[in-house]
């Protein structure tokens, strides 16, 4: 039972919605775009080693042989994957402070984002490390003596200590926590329904656009937000921010459009504008990192005059920003619009998504290893398709084997008893809020 002080009351703020806010809501879509985005992650860092155009700041396993498809692969991956989980984050977190309060909210969270992400911490990012050090040993790059010591020069020791993947699990966190403060400060004066009520008044769209100026001027001046890795225990504050965006966009969404209606009448104009910045974003980002891989290299004499790096930064910025929003609320919208009902494999990849996430970072990173030496000749693009489905594959045993049915799972908060039942719709805080496990 939830404190009666520490409750929403539900927001009305059009008939539609608030027939929607009332009733239950139920939207199997959103399972299958975590369920597929997850595997999106993993197939974004199957890619890593065989860049034309290596993540500035990332550091891997090994480097291989390059490929222009994968290449573009990943970065159209890198542009939208985490503005895909941060709106939905932001959507469900909203959805779970308009019925239960912020108290309750907080608490589902800290145990959802901050128990998985102590057991990264302890035991996935030390295998992490290991696993790391044994390609570079592998590649020539550092000696074997670095296993017992772990310290590194140059750009390994700059880039190599942080979180990791893990980054996401604190970020959403802090996000959810920023939140409740501040509905902890506005909540007996209930300035915060003032506040929804006065944007539902003066329109969502004025919001949306400042969240979208917020992120692309974050992004002007830290292009490396995207296109590079900032890696770190502490929250990056560009990072923390243009990620904010997305995840206030998500609860901008639940509060304008709490039944997805509007985005599923929009969805199909939406789609061809996010494949067409989607396009110029890569090709424009991956122009701006050849020139500054060229210009490191000593290739390029003649630097560009300062104002033609700001219009070049901003137009990166813009079409990159818009690219991520677009993409992100058309894997929604067309989720949403065709999934009636997930099937008993996408309702176990939901399920299992979070383990995956978790995980399949050292798997990836030892696949890649033992490609590289095992088939030295093979097409990079098949190498990829090869470590994505061996570390999936080995997330997934391991997950049925030690996580389901097991008390580790259920610390973890990833057991899962098996598929619900057709024949009974499950309120919404059961279905889109505390059980879907969103972090992954």
């Amino acid at each position: 039972m939830n404190a009666p002080s520490h409750r929403l009351p539900s927001l009305r703020l059009h008939s539609s919605d608030a027939a929607s806010s009332a009733g239950k809501l139920d939207l199997p879509g959103l399972n299958t775009v975590r369920a597929v985005a997850a595997l999106g992650v993993v197939m974004l860092h199957a890619g890593v080693p065989y860049l034309q155009h290596p993540m500035p700041g990332l550091q891997w396993s090994v480097r291989d042989t390059t490929s222009a498809p994968v290449d573009y692969l990943f970065w159209a991956i890198e542009i939208f994957i985490m503005p895909v989980f941060l709106l939905l984050a932001g959507f469900l977190a909203w959805q779970t402070l308009a019925r239960k309060g912020h108290i309750p909210l907080l608490r589902s969270r800290a145990k959802r984002l901050l128990v998985p992400l102590l057991f990264g911490m302890l035991v996935v990012l030390p295998i992490d490390l290991y696993i790391w050090v044994a390609g570079w040993i592998s590649d020539g790059l550092v000696s074997p003596v670095k296993l017992k010591s772990l310290k590194f020069d140059g750009s390994i020791g700059q880039n190599i200590w942080g979180l990791s993947h893990l980054w996401f699990l604190l970020y959403l966190f802090l996000y959810v926590a920023v939140t409740a403060f501040i509905v902890q400060l506005t909540h007996k004066s209930k300035r915060l329904f003032w506040f929804t009520n006065r944007l539902a008044s003066s329109g969502y769209g004025l919001t949306a656009m400042v969240l979208f100026a917020v992120g692309a001027l974050t992004l002007t001046f830290r292009p490396e937000v995207v296109w590079g890795f900032q890696h770190a225990f502490a929250p990056v504050p560009s990072k923390w921010i243009y990620s904010g965006t997305f995840f206030a966009g998500g609860m901008l969404l639940a509060v304008a459009d709490p039944a997805m209606n509007q985005l599923k009448q929009h969805t199909a104009r939406i789609v061809p504008l996010a494949v067409l910045f989607l396009a110029a974003a890569v090709v424009l980002g991956r122009w701006q990192l050849g020139t500054e891989m060229r210009a490191a290299a000593g290739d390029v004499i003649d630097s560009p005059q300062s104002a033609e790096n700001l219009l070049a930064a901003v137009t990166l910025a813009l079409v990159t920003t818009m690219s991520a929003w677009l993409v992100s609320l058309s894997l929604v919208g067309i989720a949403v619009l065709t999934v009636r009902r997930n099937s008993l494999l996408m309702q176990y990849l939901a399920a299992a998504s979070f383990w995956v996430y978790l995980v399949h970072h050292p798997l990836l990173g030892l696949t890649h290893i033992d490609l590289k030496w095992l088939l030295p000749g093979t097409s990079p693009l098949l190498k990829m398709g090869l470590a994505f489905s061996v570390s999936t594959a080995v997330s997934l045993a391991t997950y049925e084997a030690f996580i389901r049915k097991t008390s580790l799972g259920r610390m973890l908060g990833f057991a899962w008893a098996g598929p619900s039942q057709p024949a009974v719709k499950p309120p919404l805080d059961q279905t889109i809020a505390d059980d879907q496990q969103m972090a992954a």
